[in-house]
């Protein structure tokens, strides 16, 4: 039998890297931020791009499980795919297990079309499971204010 090894790297040029803010402690990581970084492929030709980008996202998430998590999108190229939502992995659970908060760069928003009331704040437009934000600091306090309110409900 000849085996052949798999990549979870072959399957997109996309990167994926994971922040946090440099008073956070490793052990107790209170807000993750997954950036996705590259060009998401057209159409069903982005299917693997979904893939990897929620399988990496899965992996962060595990490893440092954060209190909240920051999906940041602001330097993704995308124009359009139907499998853009699931990169987004611990959302669309009722209610979402932490705080969520998505960032969008000027080269994938306008190809979220349902995201047109955004080009007209620089602050964020909500709907439901997801809130969009165009700018990092403005969804780092979002989501810490939401994870605030949460510990005062404990």
């Amino acid at each position: 039998m000849h085996l052949t090894e798999l990549q979870l790297r072959d399957w997109s040029k996309i990167d994926v890297r994971f922040y946090t803010d440099d008073a956070s402690d490793l052990t107790c990581l209170t807000i993750l931020v997954i950036k996705y970084v590259g060009v998401y492929r057209w159409g069903s030709e982005g299917y693997p791009d979904a893939v990897y980008m929620r399988a990496m996202a899965k992996a962060g998430l595990d490893a440092f499980e954060p209190w909240c998590v920051i999906y940041d999108l602001s330097e993704l190229s995308y124009a359009w795919g139907n499998n853009i939502n699931i990169i987004f992995p611990n959302v669309g659970i009722e209610p979402p297990p932490v705080p969520v908060a998505v960032v969008l760069g000027p080269n994938c928003e306008p190809g979220m079309p349902h995201l047109y009331s955004l080009l007209a704040t620089d602050e964020y437009v909500d709907r439901g499971e997801f809130v969009y934000f165009r700018r990092l600091d403005f969804a780092w306090k979002y989501v810490n204010a939401r994870f605030a309110d949460s510990e005062k409900k404990l």
